[in-house]
């Protein structure tokens, strides 16, 4: 069907067609070419009448006159949810069917001058401050290594240190209780153990220096635990201290020296491996463990004299951690401890712990921290080039407390060009008690007025 503005447009042509060919004789083929001519007269106009009046007007009936989809646009495309809100919405500001399309404007960018733009530091959110806190690591290498790692993690007195363990021995290394273990000459030694040749242990470790490097990196401070005249301890420690060395981390060596039933010759190793050390550290501490003989009762049982070795280093490592860790009424931070402690050579650390039941808990708490006797009494510390002194105590703590066990500690250090560093804290646990911490560096022996 057509519409009526069609139907009248075609018969109007029709009729031209039907008067022009009254003038001239009638052929078949003249009424084959008006016919075309109409049809194609007739299909242009219906089409251009449809798209000009819409699909409501495709028939002259009214009757059966389609209804328009209100859901569909001129085209007869669906219009969605946003189009339809918008059809109704005029003022809405978006496009409607019967508005053409806003011009865009052109866009415009606003440099700030650099006085006047802001840039807010990403390290300033609360919950990433820590990451600025120093990284302090505990090495433990061979079996003496591991133990003194099991001992320390077990009485959880530590927080913020991280504890790895390096051994041959692939038995020994699956009990130590860190997720942090490396096996040391997987090729070498088939996790067998060096079998007291610290030569062998020193290969074990080259053998694994790149899985060393990526361990301990990051790392600020490293204490390195071994026992000395063994394989693995005296061979592969010195190794991992000069990876440190390397890497430019704070280094400090703490080591036992065997019993003196162990013979000559462990003894020989021990010292050979003591020297190698010495050169790659920043600071040594030795521990004899023939003075474990000296704390000891004929009650002690032989795992717990080896405890009071390790609580050496556990205590080191504490007073050391808390001073940097640890907010304190007179603050120390790792700064302080690295001018301490950086290539000062041979080491002192004591804690002495007291209650309010000593007559004057303050000065007997400085006693104990500098006259530890697992530390031998070779040690001069009159000759120590630096020190850091720690007094932390409860509420009760007096001002005259801390100042008469910092005036006990500090005279005893003859050098008057001696860098001393102090600190105090204050601990809820040790309300009615007094801890005081000495880490004193660059002391000389009483026997030779050198290094060990």
């Amino acid at each position: 069907m057509f519409s009526s503005t069609g139907r009248r447009a075609a018969f109007g042509l029709l009729r031209q067609q039907t008067q022009f060919a009254s003038c001239r004789p009638t052929t078949p083929t003249t009424h084959t070419a008006a016919r075309t001519v109409v049809r194609r007269h007739k299909s242009t106009i219906d089409k251009r009448a449809f798209q000009a009046l819409g699909r409501n007007s495709v028939t002259p009936d009214n009757n059966n006159k389609k209804k328009k989809n209100p859901h569909m646009d001129v085209i007869g495309k669906i219009k969605t949810p946003e189009e339809e809100h918008n059809s109704h919405n005029p003022d809405s500001g978006s496009v409607t069917q019967d508005s053409p399309p806003p011009i865009p404007e052109p866009a415009t960018t606003t440099t700030m001058p650099p006085e006047f733009s802001t840039v807010v530091p990403s390290y300033a959110a609360h919950g990433e401050l820590h990451e600025f806190a120093p990284k302090i690591v505990v090495v433990g290498v061979g079996g003496a290594g591991g133990n003194a790692l099991n001992n320390m993690i077990a009485k959880d007195a530590l927080s913020g240190v991280d504890f790895c363990a390096l051994n041959t021995d692939a038995q020994h290394l699956s009990q130590i209780m860190t997720d942090q273990k490396l096996q040391l000459g997987v090729e070498l030694t088939r996790g067998l153990g060096c079998g007291a040749n610290p030569d062998a242990g020193r290969m074990a470790a080259e053998e694994c220096r790149t899985e060393i490097e990526e361990m301990l990196g990051g790392a600020h401070m490293v204490f390195i635990t071994a026992g000395m005249g063994g394989g693995t301890g005296t061979g592969a420690a010195p190794v991992v201290a000069e990876i440190c060395y390397q890497m430019g981390i704070l280094t400090v060596g703490v080591v036992t020296m065997p019993f003196a039933f162990e013979g000559t010759h462990r003894r020989r190793l021990a010292l050979e491996g003591i020297g190698r050390l010495q050169d790659v550290v920043d600071t040594m501490i030795v521990i004899p463990n023939q003075n474990l003989f000296s704390m000891a009762t004929q009650d002690t049982s032989f795992v717990d004299a080896f405890k009071m070795a390790d609580d050496v280093l556990l205590g080191g490592v504490k007073s050391i951690t808390d001073l940097m860790t640890s907010p304190g009424l007179i603050n120390l931070d790792f700064a302080d401890v690295q001018s301490v402690m950086h290539g000062m050579g041979n080491a002192l650390l004591g804690t002495g712990l007291s209650s309010s039941s000593a007559e004057d808990r303050a000065m007997d708490a400085a006693q104990q921290a500098l006259d530890n006797p697992l530390l031998g009494k070779d040690m001069d510390i009159s000759t120590a080039k630096g020190m850091l002194v720690n007094i932390t105590g409860g509420n009760d703590m007096t001002l005259f407390e801390v100042d008469r066990a910092a005036q006990y500690i500090t005279e005893k250090v003859s050098d008057a060009s001696a860098n001393i560093i102090f600190g105090s804290a204050y601990d809820p646990t040790l309300e009615g008690s007094i801890r005081v911490s000495v880490v004193a560096t660059g002391i000389e022996t009483k026997e030779n007025g050198g290094a060990l």
